[in-house]
């Protein structure tokens, strides 16, 4: 009894007291890491847009939206349709893979592998 008081003594825990963040109030200033954070982000917009990589951008997904605009889309029905082929088709060659596995695997564990280590072994 006296060994279980004195193991319990000597354990001991501790406690880690969590701080949490500080409610930013209206008029109360940012933290520094956000003001670090904004300026950088507004540096490398400048950058941005002075060497044109901003108005590439702006062209590129403009020529996207066209080119999609010019697309056939399918319609609901269609694309339900081609859904349960793709499920089913993907059924069918689980199945496959899976009654494959359970015919061969036997065969290839018992014959292949153990006779065939256990004849190289002996021979």
């Amino acid at each position: 009894m006296n060994e279980t008081i004195s193991n319990l003594d000597a354990l001991e825990t501790t406690a880690t007291v969590v701080q949490p963040l500080p409610e930013l109030a209206v008029g109360s200033p940012l933290p520094v890491s956000w003001i670090i954070g904004g300026v950088v982000l507004l540096v490398a917009l400048y950058i941005a847009k002075k060497a044109g990589w901003l108005d590439r951008i702006r062209v590129f997904f403009l020529q996207t939206r066209e080119e999609l605009l010019k697309c056939s889309w399918p319609t609901r029905e269609e694309l339900r349709g081609s859904t349960w082929m793709v499920l089913v088709a993907v059924g069918m060659l689980g199945l496959f893979t899976f009654m494959a596995d359970l015919l061969l695997g036997g065969v290839v564990i018992q014959d292949w592998l153990l006779k065939g280590l256990g004849g190289g072994a002996a021979g």
